[in-house]
């Protein structure tokens, strides 16, 4: 991202938000306790992702989605409300999700200002955020391997453990949807304040968000090291031993993953490396999520874990299957040679049933009925081509809270954990260098109105300060050949090495 200069309008009518904040001071004193209130207006803004960049802290929560697919970009920042479950906590995650949820969404207020086309029923409280990979973490440690290398202190490193469960409603979010932005501003009122001083705070934020947005990115930084992390085996080893217990039935398929650190002489930008991924690959979902300690966890996914909508008595659901890959060829007919071979590859079909099983499995053990298969395709993106089957579903029920059950018993589906999966996921547990943290978990947000989407959190990784940690994963089963998927996993690092500027 180059020095960039975006100016945002806003048409403001004070009038309308004050009796707002006059009714909601109102409802806070009959309840007798806080009221979450949200104001939406139509917004003008060229770029979210930049707007996100020059308008946040270090110290503020951040989120940022974009999914092309869908004409949908979400830019959000700040928090009045966050449930964070640490990673030795055994609570129930997705209960703790759905309580948080439950209690901030329940009587809040929301309110819109008159000149917004949308109707009521069309604005909505977000809750953005991710879950872990693991349902407590594993393997934690602080980069030893990159320390030692480079003779850095251990008590100076950046420790990579991420919550199991991290929500939050952020204080402002820009919403672009096809062609209407709307930018909502979140504030809990109490039932001692006054409207003009809640106003007023309302005001110098929405004044913060309306000025000229200016952010230059610092200067191009140079990588010095490039370090894979280890465990008690060789990743390649690790293969072996999978593919022996495999043989001896023990699972018929696991995900075993690989991680990288990158140092580099300077800190990394992360929203100048989310601009590149988001530009090489615009069939991706580009995310971005920061909880305000200098962490940020990005990257850009071609996988929907689990996509949903409510309609009344009727929910619709969508997910994923994603398995199999190969790269892309340097010309038109090799690269379609290498699709068709994708295609009629017995190994990749077989990794690709499992997924498919797996899915349609579990959306039918919640009361799901699975609409009729599509056939499967190929997704192609700039570096590698998938195998691809998009499964929708339909299920009744009037409570849209169920997509959180859903979406646990989704998780890990066989793209990224492996069949039988108790077993498969063990295995990684045990066997993996290190924890995975979010990577390859579900990140995305949902709504007030029982919509919402997560992604699965692939070609993806960390950053903080000079140092950055990336993953890439390949499944393995029964005929898989260890140099094979060890090259697959070559290629899907390129994604995030290219965007750290490391090749």
């Amino acid at each position: 991202m180059q020095v960039r200069q975006s100016v945002t309008y806003s048409s403001i009518d004070s009038k309308s938000l004050h009796d707002w904040i006059v009714k909601a001071i109102a409802k806070a004193q009959i309840e007798g306790s806080p009221i979450l209130f949200s104001y939406s207006q139509s917004w003008e803004c060229a770029n979210p992702l930049l707007l996100l960049a020059s308008k946040t802290e270090v110290q503020q929560p951040k989120f940022y989605w974009e999914q092309p697919h869908a004409n949908l970009i979400l830019a959000a920042a700040g928090s009045v409300a966050e449930v964070s479950v640490p990673n030795n906590d055994r609570s129930d995650r997705f209960d703790c999700a759905k309580k948080f949820i439950k209690t901030h969404l329940a009587n809040a207020i929301l309110a819109k200002d008159p000149n917004l086309e949308l109707v009521q029923s069309e604005i909505s409280i977000h809750v953005v955020g991710a879950f872990s990979f693991y349902h407590n973490g594993s393997n934690s440690e602080n980069w030893l391997d990159l320390a030692q290398a480079n003779n850095y202190p251990q008590d100076s490193l950046p420790e990579t453990e991420f919550p199991t469960l991290l929500f939050f409603i952020p204080r402002w979010m820009l919403r672009h949807k096809d062609r209407t932005c709307t930018l909502t501003l979140n504030h809990y009122i109490q039932p001692w304040d006054r409207a003009d001083e809640v106003l007023e705070r309302i005001e110098n934020m929405r004044s913060h968000l309306q000025e000229s947005s200016h952010y230059e990115a610092p200067t191009v930084h140079e990588v010095s090291k490039i370090v894979e992390v280890q465990g008690q085996q060789i990743w390649t080893e690790i293969v072996e031993r999978a593919l022996t217990l495999i043989h001896q039935g023990h699972f018929e398929k696991v995900v075993l993953a690989r991680a990288l650190d990158v140092l580099a002489d300077r800190n990394f930008d992360p929203f100048q490396v989310l601009h590149v991924l988001r530009c090489e690959y615009p069939e991706c979902i580009s995310f971005l999520l920061d909880y305000g300690l200098g962490k940020t966890f990005l990257g850009a996914t071609p996988e929907v874990v689990l996509q949903f909508k409510s309609y009344g008595d009727r929910f619709w659901l969508r997910s994923d299957a994603l398995a199999g890959s190969i790269g892309r060829g340097k010309t038109v007919s090799e690269d379609r040679m290498l699709g068709e071979n994708l295609l009629n590859s017995e190994k990749d079909m077989r990794e690709h049933q499992f997924v498919i099983r797996s899915i349609c499995d579990r959306l039918q053990s919640m009361g799901a009925a699975i609409d009729p298969q599509v056939n499967t395709g190929l997704l192609r993106l700039s570096n590698v081509q998938h195998l691809h089957t998009p499964i929708t579903a339909q299920i009744n029920d009037s409570d849209w809270l169920i997509a959180l059950d859903i979406l646990q018993q989704l998780h890990p589906t066989a793209a990224v954990g492996g069949e039988p999966r108790d077993r498969a996921v063990c295995f990684m547990q045990q066997w993996e260098a290190c924890d995975r943290g979010w990577y390859a978990a579900p990140i995305g947000w949902l709504n007030g109105n029982g919509e919402g989407t997560f992604g699965v959190g692939i070609r993806a990784g960390y950053i903080q300060g000079d140092r950055a940690r990336i993953f890439a994963g390949a499944g393995i089963v029964a005929n898989s050949q260890v140099e094979n998927e060890q090259s697959e996993t070559t290629i899907k690092f390129a994604a995030l090495l290219k965007a750290l500027g490391a090749m």
